[in-house]
């Protein structure tokens, strides 16, 4: 099992560090979604850190899917499909989120099911596609209405909303 860590040097330059720890195999994932939380959220402060962010993430989604740690690996997909989403790699965002909304189905996690609906109403919205906008953001909608969210991320789904209404002039 090995951990990620960023650490921001003196000369400002942003390495990738792999400490490896193979004895250390019961630390369960909430332990190690607070450490990716607290590693990465830094380093998304810093300018012009998108690759690093992004390689971070995909050996993050390697290690979940060695250790069999579902939940963990969907919400860092999701943390991987916003930030190619950022780059303009749709192509593949497409692909990321069309398989972790199948796997959160199944897991039945309706708040991780409102984030990967509301990012695909977006992907969906940047390519133009606006019926398919109009749909997962519909679907996203009928999640977040079973349970509660947060006030910051109905504000987004309503600020997605107030986006396709005024794209349709309605």
């Amino acid at each position: 099992m090995e951990i990620l860590l960023c650490f921001l040097s003196s000369s400002f330059q942003y390495p990738v560090v792999k400490i490896g720890t193979e004895d250390q195999s019961f630390i369960d994932s909430v332990m190690l979604l607070k450490m990716d939380l607290s590693f990465s959220c830094p380093v998304a402060k810093i300018s012009r850190t998108s690759a690093l962010q992004i390689a971070l993430c995909k050996e993050m989604v390697q290690w979940t899917r060695a250790e069999k740690c579902m939940f963990l690996r969907q919400r860092v997909e999701v943390r991987l499909a916003a930030l190619l989403m950022e780059n303009k790699e749709f192509s593949k965002v497409l692909t990321l989120l069309s398989s972790s909304v199948k796997e959160v189905r199944r897991l039945d996690d309706k708040l991780l099911l409102v984030d990967i609906e509301l990012l695909e109403s977006k992907l969906h919205f940047s390519l133009r596609n606006l019926p398919k906008a109009k749909a997962a953001l519909t679907a996203a909608r009928t999640a977040a209405n079973a349970i509660y969210v947060p006030p910051a991320q109905q504000g987004t789904i309503d600020l997605q909303s107030g986006l396709l209404h005024a794209e349709e002039k309605d």
